[in-house]
């Protein structure tokens, strides 16, 4: 009878629509025994898929055809079976190897318990442990929220949740279009509030005196950070390649910048002074890897200088440190671009930002910055007008 219900089923089934039955394989004894559940097969692109039904009623085994049939018809390019053997290990995997040749600054290196190395990136145990082995088809809205309600018990700022579920937003999208998964497999992220920008920078006066306080080897990476706003990190990975012959511009490129924009900082006006020292080191040979400026014990020192000028407070026993950092570097220079004239497109060239609204998140408005508009607009005298005499009425 079962035999007799799977042929009714088919024979309903018109040419090139798909089939339905049992796959067979052979046991160990090398008999051809059939499979647990029917399957359904049609072709799609020319490829023909086989997909469990998990049932033996034919009926509900046609209903599963028609709709996958439907769902392909739609433009759908996988089926929820085959969405749904694509775990969050998969997602990472796909993460990883993006941030590996594209975003290579995303990444970090440990050591493993068994003494090896293995890459990472921020966030990822606190991922792991949420969301281990669990299908993308459950990786839902809901899901998430339980992810941000945990990391918020766990003491987690929004902040720093919304950087985390940054890292598995990314992960979706890019298993979307290596086509791991379909579009609407990928769930919205309503991420949570980012945090608030720092409001610390440093005044031109301020910072001569900082740098005269730190050692000679530090001044031109201490220079160079002010008065371009590049960020610490990209500072580092500056090469002997990156500067000119003639030692007046660092040409960064793409790889060492964070918004993966090439970025050219010709060394003139206040950086002078940094060319200067780079045609010093210069006579010594270094070689074309070699990192340009010199970071040894920076952090140390910025905290003990800091502190020592009432920039900072470091407790040198708790090895804690609280005040102005080197990222305040970052909104000092757009600050000092905007007050100085520079108009915003060519400022944004120097610090390096792609867009307006991050710029401004840097380009911090204090009080004296108001008091000296409010000053300005006292100054203004508006230009004397004559009205004009009404004609007399016609008589």
């Amino acid at each position: 009878m079962h035999a007799t219900q799977i042929s009714a089923v088919n024979e309903r089934l018109k040419k090139g629509e798909g089939w339905i039955g049992n796959r067979y394989s052979k046991n160990d004894a090398g008999e051809k025994v059939p499979s647990k559940f029917l399957y359904f097969a049609f072709y799609q692109g020319g490829v023909q898929k086989f997909v469990n039904t998990k049932t033996n009623d034919p009926e509900a085994a046609y209903r599963q055809l028609l709709e996958a049939r439907g769902l392909v018809e739609q433009g759908q390019r996988l089926l929820p079976s085959e969405v749904g053997r694509v775990r969050y290990e998969d997602l990472k995997r796909i993460l990883l190897d993006y941030y590996r040749t594209d975003r290579p600054a995303s990444l970090y290196h440990r050591k493993t318990e068994n003494g090896g190395i293995e890459e990472c990136f921020l966030g990822m145990d606190k991922l792991d442990t949420f969301f281990k082995r669990l299908p993308v088809t459950e990786i839902r809205v809901q899901k998430i929220k339980a992810y941000i309600q945990w990391r918020r018990k766990e003491g987690d700022a929004d902040a720093t949740i919304r950087r985390q579920r940054g890292h598995l937003r990314l992960a979706f999208n890019r298993a979307f279009k290596e086509e791991e998964i379909n579009r609407n497999d990928v769930p919205p992220f309503e991420l949570p509030k980012d945090s608030d920008p720092r409001e610390g920078f440093i005044e031109p006066d301020t910072f001569e005196t900082l740098r005269n306080a730190f050692p000679e080897h530090l001044r031109p990476a201490l220079t160079f950070l002010y008065y371009t706003g590049v960020r610490i990190g990209a500072a580092q990975k500056i090469t002997w390649s990156m500067v000119s012959n003639d030692n007046t511009e660092i040409e960064m490129p793409r790889r060492v910048i964070k918004n993966k924009t090439p970025h050219n900082v010709p060394l003139v006006g206040p950086l002078s002074a940094v060319a200067d020292e780079l045609q010093k080191l210069r006579k010594g040979f270094p070689k074309p890897t070699d990192k340009v400026f010199c970071f040894r014990n920076f952090r140390f020192t910025w905290n003990k200088v800091c502190d020592k000028l009432g920039l900072g407070k470091f407790d040198k026993k708790l090895r804690h440190y609280e005040g102005l950092k080197p990222h305040d570097f970052r909104r000092s220079c757009a600050r000092n671009l905007t007050l100085a004239g520079v108009d915003r497109r060519t400022a944004m060239k120097i610090t390096g930002h792609k867009t307006e609204h991050i710029f401004e998140r840097y380009n911090i408005k204090v009080n004296d910055d108001v008091k000296a508009a409010l000053i300005k607009v006292g100054q203004f005298k508006p230009a004397s007008v004559t009205p004009i005499a009404e004609k007399p009425a016609a008589r």
